[in-house]
């Protein structure tokens, strides 16, 4: 039987493995993380627009990272690279990079929580993060009285909220504090908190409160909240900053506290129950869309253990952990992606740290995308508006970029005439390269960000949408696109040039990375275009250059080129490494579409490609792989990346690490298992068309296909023995099944009416 979907502990967490041993919560806006200490608790406290770097006095030149007049070089770099001349490729590279002063997202700071407990050694401990309610728990029991501490993050409300009780009348106290600030004011007063202060890299302002509600005495003293002889106490806490999402300032003139205190008030109001049952009422209606289960038989047991068991082959515990895995992606995505909010960063929104890797940034070369791979066929799409709303906000920077590095001006005439970004992005649009080519050169990048977002159209069908918010970024960016391509003679066709394959090999011409995800976004784009029966000028120069980027290549060894001059006896290798975590030039397989069944010899040569590069990888590496090998249909080789992913990749928290942790393996791997059950990108939806021989019976609801269908499966001995099909648009329903199933019956509903098939067409 199953325990629900909850991960949970035995025993406390350590603060000082705060990646690996937390449990975490969020509304998009702001989250926190808790370790389940039974004398003090540390909440590590995020607000996901509090960021150093920037527009500010300390920065009067700010730029966006872009150096002026650039083209120039990226120019010499194209006549160089054409001649031959690498060395001189060399020499000139550097110039093509960002000026480095980037920022970083910030801890806003840690909420410490000292209790009054009894002496004495704690029994029946339990910390958990039940996904189903999204609702954090930790209790135990120390001199016969039950302490209960109890923890969720509402959208709806904008708030965090906290509730902690004892089992036994005056036994609960607690005193508040603030820790690991930044330079603040910190008042306590009455029953509020107030944490009020700026980021001193670029003086952004921000505002924390928090308020208790107790049946017990309240006292302050030395910026702290102290709770005596009470039996309940609920603690409400909300931040927010002075952050504003517009180009250039990046900055509102509304006071943070004039955000933060209506929320507490708004929170206080409402208590504790009504306040949970508003966001349960929030997050169910997206998180209950969908249901897994796999084989019979699961596990009950603490998280460390499970991954233990897990890594043992215990066949009850890896039914569990797959299934809940999968789940965790989804709760992680809604409690750090809603409408609102910024999208979800390397770390979703939970951070310790003032210096975190990666600056825990947007990274737009694998990591920023594979963030939302699943918000579609897992049944979340709301939580994609955050990524559209951000890559629209990086439109008027990113035109300074195509300025002063491809030359292409927008002007009043042309106002939106192309932007662009590179690898690294931030919330006050940073669109320039990196500062070191090797990394941070990326022309293909935003290119790549379009399948995101012309995907939420293909699976919600809401054109409305479509036309005011993604197809005006998706113009603009092909604009851009028809701009910078040139055509090569040796090569005969349009390239993009130079090109770098993220993040190893030497800079060429129109490598199958940058070649492929062109493509892909001039077919979506001509796509988008008819379906709003607009701009012919611009189709017509996108299906006179389409046919001309021939971005694939098989080379004498029968893989997949990932440089067109690869085979050639003066290609530079020493910058190539054979087994490298990024498999950059399989866009087309995934999240592309071009490499399908229907195409054999592509498809065979990128099967061959995976088998030279290996398995072995890093975290987010691993999850990429699981979804490009569901879709070549091989079920068994997928699942050894899913158990490779989770037996060396996973934290006992289940936090993915690259290392360390980084959330889009959390949130890859989801979108890869439900890949491994629906496939919908040949214009057909197929059903277990990646089933391994681990999984012989099971069911699924709620995952979806493109077209608006949502479906729901059962399979026995691997075999389907019941389908459901529901359209949200109605049309046509092209559905392809295993061809050994055996079905009792399929229902498809094309949204007007619903009839049954016994055999559906083949």
């Amino acid at each position: 039987m199953s325990n629900g979907n909850v991960i949970y502990f035995d025993h406390e967490g350590d603060f000082s493995l705060w990646e690996q041993t937390c449990l975490p919560i969020g509304n998009g806006y702001i989250g926190a993380s808790m370790f389940g200490g039974i004398r003090t608790e540390r909440i590590v406290f995020n607000e996901k627009t509090l960021w150093a770097g920037g527009p500010c006095e300390n920065r009067p030149d700010y730029y966006g990272g872009n150096k002026r007049d650039r083209y120039k070089y990226v120019k010499q770099v194209q006549e160089e690279l054409k001649n031959g001349s690498y060395d001189k490729v060399l020499e000139l590279l550097p110039k093509l990079t960002g000026d480095g002063d980037f920022g970083s997202y910030l801890l806003l700071c840690d909420m410490v929580i000292d209790f009054n407990v009894p002496n004495g050694q704690a029994s029946n401990y339990r910390r958990a993060l039940d996904l189903d309610k999204s609702l954090y728990t930790c209790e135990f029991e120390i001199g016969g009285v039950k302490y209960t501490r109890e923890a969720f993050a509402s959208y709806p409300a904008r708030i965090m909220a906290f509730r902690f009780s004892a089992s036994q009348k005056g036994k609960l106290g607690f005193s508040l504090w603030v820790d690991k600030t930044h330079p603040c004011t910190i008042d306590a007063e009455g029953n509020l908190m107030c944490y009020s202060g700026y980021v001193e890299d670029n003086g952004m302002r921000f505002d924390a409160r928090a308020m208790v509600q107790t049946d017990g005495e309240i006292l302050t003293t030395g910026g702290k909240l102290i709770v005596k002889d009470a039996t309940e106490a609920v603690l409400y806490l909300t931040a927010a900053t002075d952050y504003e999402m517009k180009y250039p300032d990046y900055r509102s003139n509304i006071d943070p506290a004039t955000v933060t205190i209506p929320l507490v008030q708004a929170a206080s109001m409402l208590g504790w129950d009504a306040l949970y049952q508003e966001h349960y009422a929030d997050y169910s209606s997206i998180f209950n869309r969908v249901e897994l289960k796999l084989n019979d038989e699961e596990a009950d047991m603490p998280a460390d253990r499970l991954i233990e068991a897990y890594r043992r082959g215990e066949r009850a515990a890896m039914n569990k952990l797959e299934s809940l895995y999968f789940q965790y992606g989804r709760y992680l995505l809604i409690s750090s992606s809603r409408e609102g909010s910024l999208p979800a960063n390397l770390q979703g929104v939970w951070n310790e740290s003032n210096t975190p890797p990666w600056c825990c940034d947007y990274h737009i070369n694998v990591n920023l995308q594979m963030n939302y791979w699943g918000a579609y066929n897992t049944n979340m799409a709301e939580t994609v508006p955050p990524l559209v709303d951000f890559l629209d906000s990086l439109r008027e920077p990113g035109r300074i970029t195509a300025k002063e590095y491809y030359n292409i001006i927008s002007t009043e005439d042309q106002p939106e005439n192309g932007w662009t970004a590179h690898t690294q992005c931030s919330p006050f649009g940073w669109t320039a390269p990196g500062w070191d080519f090797y990394w941070g050169w990326s022309t293909a990048a935003v290119a790549w960000l379009m399948q995101n977002i012309w995907e939420h159209y293909e699976f919600t069908g809401d054109k409305r949408y479509l036309a005011e918010k993604i197809y005006p970024i998706m113009r603009e960016s092909v604009r851009f696109y028809t701009q910078w391509l040139i055509y090569d003679e040796k090569q005969d066709r349009f390239v993009s040039s130079p090109t770098y394959s993220p993040e190893h090999g030497p800079a060429t011409i129109g490598n199958t990375y940058e070649q492929s995800l062109i493509a892909q976004l001039f077919e979506d784009f001509l796509k988008a275009a008819e379906a709003l029966n607009t701009d012919p000028e611009l189709c017509h120069r996108v299906k006179e250059l389409l046919p001309r980027l021939k971005p694939y290549s098989v080379g004498k060894t029968g893989l997949l080129k990932e440089w067109y001059e690869e085979d050639e006896p003066d290609f530079d290798s020493s910058k190539v490494q054979k087994n490298h975590r990024h498999i950059s030039h399989l866009m087309g397989l995934y999240p592309g579409k071009y490499i399908n069944h229907s195409r054999p010899e592509l498809m065979q040569a990128a099967i061959a490609t995976m088998n030279d590069r290996g398995d072995e990888s890093t975290g987010w590496a691993r999850a990429y792989k699981i979804n490009l090998w569901a879709r070549t249909g091989d079920g068994n080789r997928t699942y050894k990346l899913l158990n490779g992913l989770l037996s060396s990749c996973t934290f006992v928290n289940l936090w993915d690490f690259h290392p360390p942790f980084q959330i889009d393996g959390n949130f890859g791997a989801s979108a890869g298992i439900a890949e491994m059950l629906v496939q919908s990108h040949e214009g057909v939806i197929r059903l277990l068309p990646a089933l391994p021989d681990e999984w012989k019976s099971g069911s699924f609801r709620g995952l979806c296909a493109r077209g608006g269908f949502v479906i729901n499966a059962s399979w026995e001995n691997g075999e389907i023995v019941s389908a459901e099909v529901f359209s949200k648009n109605g049309g046509e329903c092209r559905l392809e099944l295993p061809a050994n199933g055996i079905i009792e019956k399929i229902i498809i509903n094309t949204g007007k009416n619903e009839k049954e098939i016994i055999m559906p067409v083949k």
